[in-house]
């Protein structure tokens, strides 16, 4: 299948609504007689648009009027944020709550949306935990629960932002409808890792049309600690997985070694080979700053990537800085962090599957979290250099605590 592509450099509303129009009579996507679409947008925390972490509201409003041109009546815009986040504040902070008010379109919450069981032959038996690759043969038995309005509405739109990610190496449409997950099967999931999920889920649900918004990017540390980085592009696409396949090429990154997108070819969900329409990938490509998929090092502190861990831990630490800030009894943080940062080691663990990293001297190893637990349990006693911090994810005062106790 086609994908569109085209150049956009701001978010003028009528110019982005001219290239949504455009994409979709260039891939042929079929609106003629739907009454209702449900837009799912990016929206993983409350974040403005000019953070290049969501989505912004111009491109909606862009779709949502392209869509009302060719007589979609019932429009809702839909999104589930990442674990832990107010829905309602990231909604208000990120313009989408306004957008929704102003074009009078439905704002849903996806937590809160019933959800159906849909049989892939892929899903959870009594949601079991999994502990080595080899229990990932349990997962191929069930199904996989989505909210309903995506598999009942006449068009369903994927409005992801372009990112790099540093568990799933990108961030675009397949990664999007992670947001589907409801919050237990997102926690359990995680356990699994990201790509095989998000494969799965492509395999269960798959959006009518997919627009990309790629104006202001995010590279780096993405999901949501990159940089944002002013692209200027708009992808408009049928097929999901040829649309990322685009997108990752246009972010000029190893596409082939996307694990999901490996994957989704396999399972014949879409083609290396697409066709592009509008302007050449070549034409608009960029280097893009990828997003550390193994080790992210800071002087002497390194965290240990692993995508089968939560990004909650992520928010977790965050919180912890935030909290030792503004408590001065936990201000003996900050100068034990220094220490090991600049004159020893501290290495960061998370998440199931996880490898011990080679001890040295004067090193302190945290392990983060239950889903790494299983690293010190072959200890009899725990080395003196470990630090396992408990939670799901960890208490930020826990991991203040920790620290300052080093």
């Amino acid at each position: 299948m086609a994908v569109y592509l085209d150049s956009v450099p701001d978010y003028n509303i009528d110019r982005i609504k001219e290239c949504v129009q455009r994409g979709i009579d260039e891939v042929g996507v079929e609106i003629n007689g739907a009454r209702t679409a449900v837009l799912k947008i990016n929206v993983v925390q409350a974040r403005a648009p000019e953070t290049g972490v969501v989505t912004h509201p111009a491109v909606v409003e862009a779709t949502i009027d392209a869509l009302r041109d060719r007589g979609v009546k019932e429009i809702t815009i839909a999104e589930a944020p990442a674990l832990g986040v107010d829905a309602n504040k990231a909604f208000k902070e990120t313009g989408i709550a306004d957008l929704a008010k102003r074009k009078a379109v439905r704002l849903v919450n996806l937590y809160d949306s019933p959800y159906t069981k849909v049989h892939t032959g892929y899903g959870y038996k009594n949601l079991p935990n999994v502990y080595d690759e080899a229990d990932l043969e349990n997962y191929y038995c069930g199904y996989i629960s989505l909210p309903s309005i995506m598999l009942e509405s006449d068009l369903y739109v994927n409005i992801p932002k372009l990112k790099t990610h540093n568990r799933a190496t990108v961030s675009i449409s397949m990664k999007n409808q992670w947001g589907l997950l409801g919050f237990k099967d997102r926690q359990m999931y995680h356990r699994v890792g990201l790509h095989e999920p998000i494969v799965q889920i492509a395999r269960a649900v798959r959006p009518h049309m997919t627009v990309v918004d790629g104006i202001l990017a995010l590279e780096g540390n993405g999901p949501i600690l990159g940089k944002p980085k002013q692209f200027g592009a708009i992808l408009v696409g049928k097929n999901m997985v040829e649309t990322d396949i685009v997108g990752s090429e246009l972010m000029q990154q190893d596409t082939r070694s996307v694990i999901h997108l490996q994957r989704a070819i396999e399972l014949g969900l879409g083609s290396w080979e697409t066709e592009v329409k509008g302007k050449r990938v070549e034409d608009l490509a960029a280097s893009f700053e990828p997003a550390p998929q193994d080790v992210k090092k800071n002087h002497n502190f390194h965290l240990w990537r692993n995508h089968r861990a939560c990004h909650l831990d992520d928010d977790a630490f965050q919180a912890a800085f935030a909290l030792a800030k503004t408590h001065p009894k936990y201000w003996m943080f900050f100068p034990k962090l220094a220490y090991y940062t600049l004159f020893g080691r501290i290495d960061l663990v998370r998440g199931r599957g996880s490898k011990m990293p080679e001890f040295k001297k004067r090193q302190k190893i945290i392990v983060s979290g239950e889903c790494a637990r299983e690293l010190i349990e072959n200890y009899e006693e725990v080395p003196k250099n470990v630090i396992h911090i408990p939670g799901c994810p960890p208490q930020p005062e826990d991991i203040v605590k920790a620290i300052i106790r080093m």
